[in-house]
């Protein structure tokens, strides 16, 4: 249209100029334009969007009815909020309302958290990825386990939840808060027995998140929820989001109640004093800040992301693999689908990213009742957006 318009005035200046070709214009003449109207967006998105809303409410309306599903849920893509909702109480006792505002422990989905942070420090040269533990941990009992098979749970090491609980006489008082350095602690004096030697195979193990958030400590010279707070939470702006120690309750922004079946509200145990394996809490959209930030370039370098993204262990037999902090569906009916879940004492957590598309699903929960959620069907929810 501007170049159909810029041609009729073309066109009439020069039949203007031919028949008075002895007079000179005083004023140059105006330039005409055409107004271009942009579309409000977010109006235009929620339009392409609403067809979907529907079912995606209907099917946790399902969930909520028939497993006592109580959570929250965001569906995003390239950031723009496709679908969000509540569903359930905050407090099963006090009857509070379940918001979008409310923040849930994350449990293992913590793990991605913990992952940026060292791959920050790797970005920055202050440690390798095969720098070996005993490096920032001496007195490390175990010989040729390094950060990679840390990141990628190739240590071998045994669950500190489990050497830590039995036998009592190891942890002796179970109202006293056990930390990172209590475990590493125990660690060294009983050094439990390995599952399989370093860089053998892929065996998942908390304890590996728990020594990487220690060696964060080390390398920077800040606590942990430091860190956190200095070189992830404040720069994605996640006002809500706050690494949970068990003597730092007051700090929660609008906890919600964990509960172990419909109405048992778990306990806040000892082993909650340790972190980086668990212990963050957050809500939605605190976790599609981290997302976007994931892939603006405000934490990592793309390619370090990527590298993060990869499989770095032997196709497993449910077919997941595992990167570092992330886990991996290779293939599946939307493509390669990264993604955490969590579960940790009435909590869990899906935190679920499909890269080519620039999809995010976050589901966080607070009742252990029922299946767990499988990822590729919440995946597939929005496949034709």
């Amino acid at each position: 249209m501007k170049f159909f318009l810029f041609l009729i005035a073309t066109t009439l200046v020069f039949s203007f100029s031919q028949c008075n070709s002895s007079e000179v214009s005083a004023e140059p003449k105006p330039e005409i334009t055409q107004e271009v109207i942009i579309p409000d967006s977010t109006a235009y998105f929620d339009s392409v969007f609403a067809p979907y809303q529907n079912q995606l409410d209907t099917f946790f309306l399902n969930k909520n009815k028939l497993t006592h599903f109580y959570g929250t849920v965001l569906f995003a893509k390239r950031g723009h909020i496709i679908f969000e909702n509540s569903y359930g109480y905050a407090n099963l006792k006090t009857k509070d309302t379940l918001t979008l505002d409310h923040t849930f422990q994350l449990a293992s989905a913590s793990k991605p958290f913990t992952a940026v942070a060292m791959m920050q420090l790797v970005e920055q040269g202050k440690l390798q990825l095969t720098d070996d533990v005993k490096l920032f941990i001496p007195n490390f009992p175990y010989d040729g386990i390094d950060i990679h098979q840390l990141l990628s749970h190739r240590s071998g090491m045994s669950q500190y939840t489990h050497f830590c609980d039995a036998p009592d006489s190891i942890w002796p008082d179970k109202h006293l808060t056990i930390t990172n350095t209590d475990v590493i602690n125990i660690m060294e004096k009983y050094i439990p027995m390995l599952n399989y030697p370093p860089n053998h195979t892929h065996y998942y193990c908390n304890t590996n998140y728990m020594l990487l958030a220690s060696i964060i400590e080390k390398v920077s010279g800040l606590t942990y929820k430091e860190y956190m707070n200095q070189n992830i939470f404040t720069p994605c702006e996640m006002t809500s989001t706050v690494v949970y120690h068990r003597d730092n309750k007051d700090e929660l922004v609008k906890p919600a109640q964990g509960y172990n079946g419909a109405f048992n509200p778990v306990i806040d145990i000892y082993l909650n004093g340790a972190v980086g394996d668990k212990g963050i809490y957050s809500n939605v959209h605190d976790m599609l800040k981290f997302d976007q930030a994931l892939y603006n370039g405000s934490l990592l370098a793309d390619s370090t992301v990527q590298l993060m993204m990869q499989d770095h262990n032997e196709q497993q037999n449910n077919g997941q693999n595992y990167g570092y902090g992330f886990r991996i569906y290779p293939e599946s009916e939307v493509g390669r689908i990264v993604f955490h879940t969590g579960w940790w004492k009435g909590f869990r957590t899906y935190f679920i990213r499909i890269p080519d598309q620039k999809k995010t699903v976050v589901v966080l929960s607070h009742i252990k009742r029922g299946k767990f959620l499988d990822i590729r069907e919440l995946a597939t929810l929005i496949k034709d957006i």
